[in-house]
């Protein structure tokens, strides 16, 4: 998202900008499309400030400005932020309207005024398309609301880059994943199984790696060995235990709690033998 706010504004400029095969833009178009890019470069201008390490007075006016000009220029992007609910209302207005026009006889009109009408009906439509979305608009969502603190924010307790979430948001990617690979019905248990199934691949992996770090800086397994008179492989523990309940190494691991004791025994038996 950093990496997008620092291109955005130059893209949609680009967007906007006529090509030589396209029509010639209306003074409204004109005005619209300079108002919206006004829109987009304060939004930048003011998320990009946000980021700074250090703020002044005069910083934090731009911020101020910058917020101020968005909300001032923000009602251009406001058909985007209707729903399918207000959609489908302003096209069965929009429907509605256009046979209640097209009963209208213009039999009798000449042909410079049916095209005069059919224009009018057409800006008609269109008006009432546009109130519909617009009354069925809003920025009321939370994002939009935040960002009026950050300057308030700001004199009271520094800049934003200590607040950062990106460990948090770090953290949530490994559920994400695995919400992608469940079927979406009842996922939470899905999640669950995946994640761990995936943290626990991931510390064999690791556990892994460290014994082969070991292996090849040729470091022995401390208390662990093969005594060469009887060739048999013995290894010390720390302490006492009751024999009598090991009759396995998953025994054995569950007496000493000694995590891998299965992978780290076959490791070392790989390297010794």
């Amino acid at each position: 998202m950093r990496n997008f706010t620092k291109v955005i504004l130059r893209t949609f400029a680009a967007a906007l900008h006529r090509t030589t095969n396209q029509p010639r833009l209306t003074g409204g178009q004109v005005q619209e499309f300079n108002k919206a890019i006004l829109c987009v470069r304060s939004l930048t201008d003011f998320h990009l400030m946000t980021q700074y390490p250090s703020h002044t007075d005069q910083t934090i006016s731009y911020l101020k400005r910058y917020q101020q000009e968005f909300h001032e220029t923000k009602d251009v992007f406001l058909r985007f932020r209707t729903g399918k609910k207000v959609k489908k209302a302003a096209a069965e207005a929009h429907k509605n309207l256009w046979k209640e026009q097209s009963q209208v006889s213009i039999a009798d009109l000449m042909t410079l005024e049916k095209l005069k009408l059919r224009h009018a009906d057409a800006l008609q439509r269109q008006e009432l398309v546009g109130e519909i979305l617009r009354e069925g608009a809003h920025y009321n969502f939370p994002k939009i609301h935040l960002i009026s603190y950050y300057t308030e924010q700001i004199i009271k307790f520094g800049v934003l880059g200590q607040f950062s979430t990106d460990i948090a948001e770090a953290m949530q990617k490994g559920f994400k994943d695995a919400y992608r690979h469940s079927n979406m019905v009842n996922a939470t248990c899905q999640i669950i199984t995946t994640y761990t199934r995936d943290h626990t691949f991931a510390m064999k992996d690791l556990t892994i790696s460290a014994w082969t770090q070991i292996r090849e800086l040729e470091h022995q397994t401390p208390n662990a060995g093969i005594r060469l008179e009887e060739d048999q492989v013995y290894l010390r523990l720390q302490g006492k235990i009751d024999l009598g309940t090991v009759l396995s190494l998953g025994d054995l691991e569950c007496v000493t709690r000694l995590d891998n004791l299965k992978l780290a025994t076959r490791v070392h038996l790989t390297y010794e033998l």
